[in-house]
């Protein structure tokens, strides 16, 4: 074993699942079922490639594929209805039914955008089969858009492990389960998390090949083995990877939630006045608590604190056991028993809205008697959990009626009926927008920057620009800050070229300054003279502006903001401020009723010189919504442009000088950048340039200390440059 294995893998890791995986080639691999299942893998493959060719050369000749990409894109559950429909059956489903239906049930996505939804998952999948080395760009992007929340590693993986198996893992709930335990990793099932959960995927099977291989069936493949491995150590052997704990769950009143529930795979709790509890401390939990139940009559702290137990000790990986109640009977109805798939997340605006992704392995009905029944969330020991497993199936099931609709939405499947037929031979012509029809516009290709080209021409270390763009990414707004003379603007101008190439997005600038406003940048009232008359017409702004451009693209979109901070932002960004937090948000803006929201491909990169006003000044509530990126003087990138230009310039006793300079001025808000001095006529220059901008520079900050300005008069400064007088 190589030191790399070692560290993804310890020996107590490995002799565990050498354990193991010996038992489930002894127990379960040679049986029919492991068998079958293993055998599914490579035909659910060659379909899926088959699909993929198919619906790519619809979409090249303007067909609507947005059933197809639905059906036969996604992982489906063997049943007859979903064979009939030409679904994708998978030997990992994520889907069971209609998953428009269920979508839309959730909140998740509206009816009108199907098309929008099939036709990112197409560039999804084909971005990431043309390019794997795009897969973190890919995810990201796709996960920015706002009307693809509920798509994770479970949905989108398998059909990129059909077409390339070699660069991605099928992750799944259960491999990523036993991916976690067995790395010590902390993956979640978000497909941001999947670059990183499939590079580890790949380097783990990698180290376990001496144990798969042998164990592999003629005609079969190591991945696909280990797949079925971790299915079975879930799903069968149901093994306990932590100390599991047990927890009773009740439906409410008559059980009326258990269909949403079962089809939709979780839990839901209400109270849903306390708002989304992620990334919520228990002191702010308990403000936000008791500052309700000044409100909220019927209300306990006992009662509502049920949900923080809900959202902080329920974990991954524990058993959920959903009853009829709470009840004061002797005997309740047990509806189900599963498994928690995930973390805690909060849905808004539904009724019973914190939720808790749930896989139901046991959804036959049975009679039990329990001490907790006649509450709400209870935790159960591991013997009465037992009893409820050895409890008798009730012989007739119930259905039960909610006694009164809910007078707001409910995680409920719609009524919607989705009677299109899926016609492989004569396909439909459809607009993107449902209530239109329009020609998509074709804009040309940026061309690619890579990482490393921005490394060479900036200087910068790779390591650096990589957790910049990875905030810029993850933020969508970000501001570089530092002292004069850095390279914020040079910066920001290279790393914008970084993100928008290899696609069809735009970068533009556009700079604040004191009188810059909100009819600037948003909208606002303009006069406009139409046949000899006068008229106020709303007109947009610059971000407005380029806002409808970007929504045009399907690229990233770079606004720069130089000089942010010279502007008075509250009054600049107005309901930006809210729009920048929750991308996802659409509300009227100040000039109309019609909803406006930042489209998921628009990144703003802002530039702050802090030596002309501090980042302290800026507005709290502002810096929580960007990420703040600090850059000062890089000397290694002075020492890489002279070399690279070959200017023969004394570049290490100015950088000694720099050095000394910085020091005296004792801030980091105010040292001298290395700006001034990347010049290829650097030579011929340098006297103007220090003492025309530097050494005025110098007097304003030293004007108390004249003594200390006097060491860095250009006399001084020739001399120690080149050990000769000009």
């Amino acid at each position: 074993m190589n030191r790399e294995s070692a560290t993804l893998l310890s020996p107590e890791k490995r002799h565990e699942f050498s354990l193991l995986f010996q038992e489930f080639v002894q127990t379960y691999l040679p049986t029919p079922a492991g068998q079958q299942r293993l055998a599914q893998y490579s035909r659910g493959r060659e379909l899926a490639r088959t699909n993929f060719a198919l619906i790519t050369a619809a979409a090249a000749r303007g067909h609507d594929v947005t059933d197809r990409v639905l059906l036969q894109f996604l992982p489906y559950v063997d049943s007859t209805n979903n064979r009939q429909k030409g679904a994708w059956i998978h030997v990992a489903p994520a889907i069971n039914g209609d998953i428009r239906k269920w979508y839309e049930a959730k909140r998740w996505a509206k009816r009108r955008s199907w098309p929008a939804i099939a036709t990112a998952i197409l560039r999804f999948i084909q971005q990431c089969e043309r390019d794997p080395e795009t897969l973190t760009e890919a995810c990201t992007a796709f996960v920015r858009l706002p009307y693809t929340k509920g798509f994770q590693t479970g949905t989108l993986t398998p059909i990129l492990n059909a077409l390339q198996p070699d660069n991605f893992g099928l992750i799944t709930n259960k491999s990523r389960r036993v991916l976690n335990y067995f790395t010590n990793a902390t993956f979640a099932q978000t497909l941001n998390d999947y670059p990183a959960a499939n590079a580890t995927l790949l380097r783990l099977r990698q180290t376990l090949t001496d144990l798969l291989a042998p164990a592999t069936p003629t005609q079969a493949r190591t991945d696909d083995l280990f797949d079925l491995f971790c299915q079975w150590l879930v799903s069968v052997k149901k093994y306990a990877f932590r100390n599991v704990r047990y927890w009773l769950i009740a439906l409410g009143e008559q059980g009326w939630q258990w269909d949403e529930w079962r089809e939709g795979g979780f839990v839901a709790l209400g109270w849903d006045e306390v708002g989304d509890l992620t990334g919520l401390s228990r002191a702010e939990f308990m403000a936000r608590r008791d500052e309700l139940l000044k409100e909220q009559h019927d209300w306990t702290k006992r009662t509502v604190n049920q949900i923080w137990t809900f959202a902080r000790q329920i974990k991954e990986g524990d058993r959920i056991v959903a009853q009829a109640g709470p009840t004061t009977e002797d005997v309740t109805t047990i509806f189900g028993i599963g498994i928690v798939a995930g973390a805690y997340y909060f849905v808004p605006g539904v009724q019973n809205g914190h939720c808790l992704p749930v896989e139901w392995d046991d959804t036959t009905q049975r009679q039990v008697n329990l001490d907790q029944q006649h509450k709400l969330l209870s935790q159960l020991s591991r013997q009465q959990f037992e009893d409820v497993l050895a409890a008798p199936v009730t012989e007739t099931e119930q259905t039960y009626e909610p006694p009164t609709k809910p007078t707001i939405p409910i995680l409920h499947e719609t009524a919607a009926i989705y009677a299109e037929k899926i016609e492989h031979d004569s396909l439909s012509r459809a607009s993107i927008i449902a209530d239109a029809t329009t020609t998509p516009v074709s804009w040309p290709v940026n061309p690619t920057y890579s990482l490393a080209e921005c490394v060479q021409d900036t200087g910068f270390e790779q390591e650096i620009l990589e957790h910049w763009v990875a905030a810029i990414r993850r933020k969508g707004q970000a501001i570089i800050y530092g002292p004069p003379g850095v390279g914020k603007t040079f910066l920001a101008d290279h790393l914008a070229r970084h993100l928008i190439g290899g696609d069809d997005g735009l970068m533009e600038m556009v700079q604040f300054h004191p009188s810059y406003a909100y009819e600037d940048f948003v909208q606002g009232i303009r006069p406009k003279t139409s046949y000899g008359q006068l008229a106020y017409a709303m007109v947009p702004g610059r971000f407005l502006e380029f806002c409808r451009q970007a929504e045009q693209r399907h690229g990233p979109c770079v606004l720069i903001i130089d000089e942010i901070n010279r502007a008075n932002l509250a009054r600049v960004f107005g309901e930006l401020m809210v729009l920048l937090e929750y991308r996802a948000k659409q509300i009227p803006l100040a000039g109309g009723d019609e909803p406006f929201g930042i489209p998921p491909n628009v990144y703003l990169i802002g530039t702050m010189n802090t030596a002309d006003r501090s980042i302290a000044l800026v507005d709290h509530a502002l810096r929580r919504r960007f990420a703040f990126l600090a850059l000062y003087p890089n000397y290694a990138a002075l020492r890489t442009f002279h070399a690279r230009e070959q200017t023969n310039f004394p570049v290490e006793p100015l950088i000694s000088l720099l050095q000394q300079l910085n020091l005296q001025i004792g801030d980091r808000h105010y040292e001298i950048g290395i700006s001034y001095f990347m010049r290829q006529t650097l030579a011929q220059e340098i006297q103007d340039i220090w003492q025309m901008e530097i050494e005025p520079y110098l007097e304003e900050y030293f004007f108390d200390n004249v003594e200390r300005m006097e060491e860095f008069r250009w006399a001084r400064v020739a001399r120690e440059l080149f050990n000769a007088k000009h």
